[in-house]
């Protein structure tokens, strides 16, 4: 029995560093005609490994020439194992967006998806032409310690 209670006051003792509150943003490029593939999870503070706990998306979009924002075209993989969502998807058609001129969309701190983390690849695919502005994803993450190589920063090339 005493074993039993010295290996649990143990875990407790040395357990893994706590974790820390931080917020991983990407900033969308500002060409709707791209798309791009993230090779980790974590953006400028390096590979980030937790558990997201909300998404808030931004995009604000403005159309070029006789461009229809109806044409407008949004993907995201959001790299969790567990979450209820891992997949955002939008057209301008769906979002009753119609003509030229500017358009926006928004959600804050949305849970739906929420969950942990997954290593490796993920990405994001813009189309439909004309110009986004201030537009991005960030989500507020429960992050694990981050590894120490990375502990002096990361510098994105």
């Amino acid at each position: 029995m005493i074993r039993f209670l010295l290996a649990g006051a143990f875990a407790l003792t040395t357990g893994a560093a706590s974790a820390e509150i931080v917020t991983v943003r990407y900033d969308f490029p500002e060409t709707a005609g791209i798309a791009l593939t993230y090779g980790y999870f974590g953006g400028e503070r390096g590979p980030t490994t937790g558990h997201i706990l909300s998404t808030t998306l931004v995009i604000d979009y403005t159309t070029t020439g006789t461009q229809d924002a109806a044409d407008f075209y949004f993907t995201f993989v959001v790299p969790t194992l567990d979450g209820q969502e891992t997949f955002i998807g939008l057209t301008g058609a769906d979002l009753g967006w119609s003509g030229q001129g500017n358009f926006t969309y928004s959600f804050e701190d949305s849970e739906l998806y929420n969950g942990t983390i997954r290593e490796g690849r993920f990405g994001a695919e813009f189309d439909g032409g004309g110009t986004l502005t201030d537009s991005y994803i960030e989500f507020v993450v429960d992050a694990d310690p981050l590894d120490a190589v990375f502990s002096d920063g990361f510098e994105v090339l």
